[in-house]
């Protein structure tokens, strides 16, 4: 009898053990109740730092990702500005590896591609400046330094290509007036649109930009390729310059 309550003892005591470190953790489950919480309501569901708190939860195995979202979000002031923040500055926030930053940048440049996946090539045309727009907002998502595009179209707006011209710093970018031509010559383009982001601005052009656009109008129509707009992207938002009457007669 004796040997055998101190067994029925022995058998108790990893469950009072159990029960004691439960209560000394009472986040125990958290994770998995978030991400049960994102299948049943859905991401609109969450706050700001909630949503960001269970992406963290994929590069951040062992700390309070709901403490790190916060100190991300004050850090940079708004959620979009935290995935808009450069690799380097992301970095800077304490508890922030670099694999963290990786995984923070990845979403807006995957939203990008998986926004432009869902447009057929063989059937996409930008006829109006809302549809380049919403174009090319998707095509700068996640970018911190400024990128010089063209996209080359035939007479009927379609798009044939688009190019990378060149990249540059978080506040300029050198326009590789080579790589335009050649865009122009190798797809065949009669029509173009051309389109820079601003990280660090606003959706409108500096005087630099008007004078660059001018000069590029120019070379373009002695090459017989008409250049219908010229888009500036901060963001969410765009600038059509063609659509400015302060700059229509660039286009003319």
């Amino acid at each position: 009898m004796q040997g055998r309550r101190i067994g029925a003892c022995q058998a108790r005591q990893p469950q009072n053990q159990i029960t004691v470190a439960a209560e000394k953790q009472p986040h125990t489950g958290h994770r998995a109740r978030v991400r049960a919480r994102f299948l049943r309501e859905g991401l609109d569901a969450f706050e700001d730092h909630n949503a960001l708190e269970l992406l963290l939860f994929y590069a951040v195995p062992q700390r309070d990702t709901n403490e790190l979202a916060h100190k991300l979000i004050n850090a940079f002031g708004s959620l979009s500005a935290v995935f808009d923040a450069p690799v380097q500055s992301l970095m800077q926030v304490g508890g922030i590896s670099e694999n963290t930053a990786v995984l923070i940048k990845l979403i807006p440049a995957m939203y990008g591609k998986y926004a432009r996946s869902k447009q057929n090539p063989d059937t996409l045309f930008l006829k109006s400046a809302e549809a380049a727009g919403a174009y090319f907002t998707s095509l700068f998502a996640g970018k911190s330094t400024e990128h010089f595009y063209a996209v080359c179209m035939n007479h009927k707006c379609k798009v044939l290509k688009t190019v990378l011209i060149s990249d540059g710093t978080a506040s300029e970018t050198p326009i590789n007036t080579r790589k335009l031509l050649e865009a122009a010559v190798h797809t065949g383009a009669s029509d173009m649109l051309l389109a820079h982001n601003h990280p660090e601005g606003v959706a409108a052009p500096s005087v630099a930009d008007v004078e660059e656009t001018a000069k590029l109008f120019h070379m373009l129509k002695n090459m017989q390729v008409q250049l219908n707009d010229h888009f500036i992207v901060a963001g969410d938002e765009w600038f059509s310059m063609a659509s400015a009457p302060k700059f229509q007669f660039i286009f003319k």
